[in-house]
Protein backbone atom coordinates (compact mmCIF):
# COMPACT_ATOMS: atom_id res chain seq x y z
CA UNK A 1 0.00 0.00 0.00
CA UNK A 2 1.25 3.45 -1.16
CA UNK A 3 2.39 5.59 2.14
CA UNK A 4 0.14 8.38 2.75
CA UNK A 5 1.30 11.81 3.63
CA UNK A 6 1.38 12.80 7.26
CA UNK A 7 -0.60 15.74 8.84
CA UNK A 8 1.17 18.66 8.41
CA UNK A 9 3.35 19.77 10.96
CA UNK A 10 3.72 15.93 11.28
CA UNK A 11 7.60 14.83 11.60
CA UNK A 12 8.07 13.09 8.68
CA UNK A 13 6.09 15.13 6.08
CA UNK A 14 6.34 14.65 1.91
CA UNK A 15 9.02 11.64 1.30
CA UNK A 16 12.07 13.71 -0.62
CA UNK A 17 11.78 11.56 -3.92
CA UNK A 18 7.88 12.11 -3.76
CA UNK A 19 8.40 15.88 -3.88
CA UNK A 20 11.09 15.50 -6.63
CA UNK A 21 9.34 13.67 -8.87
CA UNK A 22 5.83 15.33 -8.45
CA UNK A 23 7.90 18.99 -9.26
CA UNK A 24 9.58 17.23 -11.98
CA UNK A 25 6.23 16.18 -13.50
CA UNK A 26 5.14 19.61 -12.82
CA UNK A 27 7.75 21.12 -14.58
CA UNK A 28 7.43 18.55 -17.55
CA UNK A 29 3.90 19.02 -18.26
CA UNK A 30 4.26 22.73 -17.93
CA UNK A 31 6.94 22.67 -20.37
CA UNK A 32 4.06 20.90 -22.78
CA UNK A 33 1.52 23.52 -22.29
CA UNK A 34 3.88 25.98 -22.72
CA UNK A 35 4.64 24.72 -26.42
CA UNK A 36 1.02 23.67 -26.82
CA UNK A 37 0.13 27.37 -26.39
CA UNK A 38 3.14 28.54 -28.93
CA UNK A 39 1.69 25.86 -31.10
CA UNK A 40 -2.38 27.07 -31.01
CA UNK A 41 -0.97 31.07 -31.40
CA UNK A 42 1.70 29.82 -34.04
CA UNK A 43 -1.93 28.60 -35.99
CA UNK A 44 -3.96 31.45 -35.40
CA UNK A 45 -1.70 33.79 -36.55
CA UNK A 46 -1.14 32.12 -39.47
CA UNK A 47 -4.91 31.85 -40.14
CA UNK A 48 -4.76 35.91 -39.15
CA UNK A 49 -2.46 36.48 -41.63
CA UNK A 50 -3.53 33.82 -44.36
CA UNK A 51 -6.89 34.34 -44.10
CA UNK A 52 -8.18 37.45 -42.06
CA UNK A 53 -9.47 35.61 -39.03
CA UNK A 54 -9.98 38.30 -36.55
CA UNK A 55 -8.12 36.68 -33.21
CA UNK A 56 -10.70 37.95 -30.93
CA UNK A 57 -13.51 36.85 -32.65
CA UNK A 58 -11.78 33.73 -33.37
CA UNK A 59 -11.40 33.06 -30.28
CA UNK A 60 -15.35 33.68 -29.08
CA UNK A 61 -16.34 31.72 -31.58
CA UNK A 62 -13.96 28.89 -30.46
CA UNK A 63 -15.56 29.39 -26.89
CA UNK A 64 -19.17 29.72 -28.42
CA UNK A 65 -18.11 25.89 -30.59
CA UNK A 66 -17.10 24.28 -27.10
CA UNK A 67 -20.64 25.27 -25.49
CA UNK A 68 -23.51 23.32 -25.16
CA UNK A 69 -26.05 24.17 -27.50
CA UNK A 70 -28.71 25.30 -25.23
CA UNK A 71 -26.13 27.17 -23.58
CA UNK A 72 -24.78 28.98 -26.53
CA UNK A 73 -28.15 29.84 -27.55
CA UNK A 74 -28.89 31.56 -24.55
CA UNK A 75 -25.30 33.21 -25.07
CA UNK A 76 -26.22 34.30 -28.47
CA UNK A 77 -29.38 35.53 -27.82
CA UNK A 78 -27.75 37.60 -24.94
CA UNK A 79 -25.28 39.27 -26.74
CA UNK A 80 -27.40 39.95 -30.04
CA UNK A 81 -29.51 41.56 -27.19
CA UNK A 82 -26.63 43.47 -26.68
CA UNK A 83 -25.23 44.63 -29.25
CA UNK A 84 -28.67 46.02 -30.33
CA UNK A 85 -29.00 47.86 -27.32
CA UNK A 86 -25.62 49.47 -27.53
CA UNK A 87 -26.62 50.27 -31.36
CA UNK A 88 -23.11 47.92 -32.91
CA UNK A 89 -25.84 46.53 -35.16
CA UNK A 90 -26.40 49.77 -36.72
CA UNK A 91 -22.34 49.49 -38.14
CA UNK A 92 -23.78 46.04 -39.57
CA UNK A 93 -24.98 47.61 -43.40
CA UNK A 94 -21.04 48.77 -43.85
CA UNK A 95 -20.13 45.32 -44.24
CA UNK A 96 -21.17 42.99 -47.76
CA UNK A 97 -22.61 39.87 -47.30
CA UNK A 98 -19.96 36.88 -48.75
CA UNK A 99 -21.62 35.45 -51.85
CA UNK A 100 -23.66 38.85 -53.13
CA UNK A 101 -21.62 41.38 -52.24
CA UNK A 102 -24.74 43.22 -51.42
CA UNK A 103 -25.28 44.78 -47.99
CA UNK A 104 -27.04 43.09 -45.29
CA UNK A 105 -29.64 44.50 -42.83
CA UNK A 106 -30.35 43.55 -39.13
CA UNK A 107 -33.05 41.25 -38.95
CA UNK A 108 -32.75 39.71 -42.70
CA UNK A 109 -33.24 36.00 -42.44
CA UNK A 110 -33.66 35.12 -38.73
CA UNK A 111 -32.55 31.63 -38.46
CA UNK A 112 -34.97 29.47 -37.14
CA UNK A 113 -33.44 26.84 -34.85
CA UNK A 114 -30.67 27.04 -32.26
CA UNK A 115 -27.73 25.93 -34.56
CA UNK A 116 -28.27 27.85 -37.56
CA UNK A 117 -28.46 31.06 -34.91
CA UNK A 118 -25.46 29.91 -33.05
CA UNK A 119 -23.71 29.63 -36.79
CA UNK A 120 -25.30 33.19 -38.05
CA UNK A 121 -24.29 34.87 -35.16
CA UNK A 122 -20.75 33.41 -35.38
CA UNK A 123 -20.75 34.65 -39.12
CA UNK A 124 -21.86 38.00 -37.95
CA UNK A 125 -18.46 38.28 -35.44
CA UNK A 126 -16.50 37.41 -38.02
CA UNK A 127 -17.76 39.59 -40.91
CA UNK A 128 -17.63 42.34 -38.40
CA UNK A 129 -14.01 42.17 -37.54
CA UNK A 130 -12.91 41.43 -41.32
CA UNK A 131 -12.44 44.50 -43.76
CA UNK A 132 -11.74 44.17 -47.38
CA UNK A 133 -8.33 45.73 -48.74
CA UNK A 134 -8.88 47.18 -52.09
CA UNK A 135 -12.07 46.28 -53.43
CA UNK A 136 -14.50 43.40 -53.35
CA UNK A 137 -13.09 41.21 -55.63
CA UNK A 138 -12.93 37.45 -56.32
CA UNK A 139 -9.90 35.60 -54.86
CA UNK A 140 -9.22 39.16 -52.85
CA UNK A 141 -7.21 39.44 -49.42
CA UNK A 142 -8.70 40.74 -46.08
CA UNK A 143 -7.38 41.60 -43.03
CA UNK A 144 -8.04 41.50 -39.67
CA UNK A 145 -9.36 44.91 -37.69
CA UNK A 146 -7.38 45.17 -34.12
Amino acid sequence: MAEKMSEAGGRTGVHHEVLKTLISRCDGMKADMDEARGELGALIKDAEETHGINRKAFKLALQCNRMEADKRADFIRSFRDYCNKLGFTAQLDMFADDETGEAGEAGDDQPVDAGAAAGEANAEAIREGIKPTGGRKKGGSAEAVH
